[in-house]
């Protein structure tokens, strides 16, 4: 019916009460429309989502920082390393600098004077600091086992493992360090000795369910089960094990493929969807978790660096919602513009294999909130989310 005669109509009722009637059920009769409409296109999306989407979803890294009394009260958060790093002559202690990197970068250029008991003697000695290893190495043997599962690997959002320093003294120390104390001068306010550094990974032992030998073609392949894992709340890494292996997962159980060795029971390192309930933290959760939406299920890779690209992308990482691009170019990789953009070593492990030896600098400028000690960590996570992406480019940050 023409809007006009229907306007016409219901203007020639004489009882405002049939006018009032007629208004409330064209009103009730268009929302029901709308809200049919909405629902109609929220099921379509999704079952497009669902067609396009080929892969489990990525793990989450999860990090935090806890008291170091509060540790065994985490159900689902375990220490990244309670170790000394590996080959650190000269370790005296781990500490948590509460502090924005600028200020980490002035402090690992200083020495600090330490007094240090051993066991038959004490020590006056220089320390300096350094990115905690111990945290470190862990973050790159994770990074290696993707590797050895054949699975991609997926950014670790962590500020937390920039924040902890190992403090190194000039000497070694043979017989043991009892207790010592460090004088940091103005920057004592920022460090703290009883932080520290949790993520929901940790490493589980599981017994082997069957085993049943497989003749192939050059070789007798060993298929290991195993059985009642969580795998609808947890992911699962096989530990590296000096064979080469093949895991996938085939209903609710793990399969574990070996070529040489026969195994009982079966490494595994469990990545936990899990939360804790009322956890006692010192620093929230930070996690790579992203909001992923249609674009992404139906780019598959398929990435073009252009602003709208970035800022999607961007959009999409939860933890760095305050985060905003204020511009994005194009450089030509000069020693100037390397030296100039250079930032902290994030994720110096990963290796790749560039196409192209002479890559173009492409350029972020970032904004973050006011006074976020975090800024620098959450731009350079930002840029190896953005380096997955862009790999034909070399993604470098600024702070504007």
């Amino acid at each position: 019916m023409d809007v006009n005669v229907l306007n016409d109509r219901i203007g020639k009722l004489k009882k405002w009460e049939q006018t009032d009637s007629i208004n409330e059920i064209l009103y009730n009769t268009l929302s029901s429309l709308s809200t049919y409409a909405q629902d109609r296109f929220d099921e379509l999306t999704r079952e497009i989502r669902d067609e396009t989407a080929t892969n489990i979803s990525a793990p989450v890294i999860k990090t935090a920082v806890c008291v170091e009394k509060n540790v065994v009260k985490q159900l689902f958060l375990f220490p990244v390393s309670s170790q000394p790093p590996l080959n650190s002559p000269g370790y005296v202690a781990t500490v948590f600098a509460e502090c924005d990197y600028p200020t980490i970068k002035r402090m690992m250029r200083k020495t600090f004077k330490a007094t240090v008991n051993c066991k038959t003697e004490t020590f006056e000695a220089q320390v300096s600091l350094r990115y905690s290893l111990k945290y470190l190495q862990k973050l790159q043997s994770l990074y290696y086992m993707y590797s050895e599962n054949e699975q991609p690997w997926v950014t670790v959002n962590g500020p937390y493992f920039y924040k902890f320093l190992d403090v190194i003294s000039e000497r070694a120390f043979p017989d043991g360090i009892d207790s010592f104390e460090i004088d940091f001068g103005d920057y004592e306010k920022y460090v703290s000795y009883d932080k520290v550094l949790l993520w929901n990974v940790t490493p589980v032992t599981e017994t082997v369910a069957s085993c049943e030998p497989k003749p192939a073609y050059n070789a007798i392949i060993n298929e290991h089960v195993v059985k009642k894992l969580q795998l609808d709340e947890d992911q699962y890494l096989v530990c590296p094990m000096g064979d080469k292996f093949v895991s996938f997962r085939h209903g609710r159980d793990l399969y574990v493929r070996t070529y040489t060795k026969q195994l009982t029971e079966i490494k595994l390192m469990r990545i936990t969807s899990r939360e804790d309930a009322g956890n006692l933290l010192y620093l929230p959760v930070k996690s790579n978790k992203k909001e992923l939406g249609l674009v992404d299920a139906y780019a598959r890779g398929r990435y073009v660096p252009t602003r709208g690209e970035a800022e999607r992308v961007l959009h999409s990482l939860k933890s760095v919602a305050d985060f905003s691009l204020v511009d994005l170019r194009v450089l030509p990789c000069t020693d100037e513009n390397a030296a100039k953009l250079k930032g902290i070593d994030y994720n110096y492990f990963i290796e790749t294999n560039p196409i192209l030896s002479d890559k173009k600098l492409l350029h972020f400028a970032l904004k973050a909130a006011d006074r976020d000690i975090w800024a620098y960590e959450k731009m350079y996570y930002v840029l190896s989310e953005l380096q997955q992406r862009f790999y034909e480019y070399c993604c470098v940050g600024e702070m504007v």
